[in-house]
């Protein structure tokens, strides 16, 4: 798991949204790009990032998969 996840974001301010767009942009890729990888659309992470959607648990594994974190650290529960 990556150690540097949790020194990097305040937990208590931060919402999935806000931490699925650190995750991508930690790892320098576009909206489109991260959705490609997941099977999603581009306006699918865009909602998920925005607060107008959140993801649901098949989408929640893929990305605790992708970004290699722990469910703790993708709720902010650490």
């Amino acid at each position: 798991m990556y150690s540097g996840f949790s020194a990097k974001i305040n937990y208590m301010n931060n919402t999935v949204g806000e931490n699925i767009k650190f995750l991508r942009k930690r790892k320098m890729l576009t909206q489109a790009e991260l959705g490609k990888t997941l099977g999603y659309s581009a306006r699918t992470i865009s909602d998920w990032e925005n607060g107008a959607t959140e993801p649901n648990i098949t989408a929640i594994k893929s990305l605790v998969k992708f970004f290699d974190i722990t469910y703790e650290e993708f709720f902010g529960e650490i």
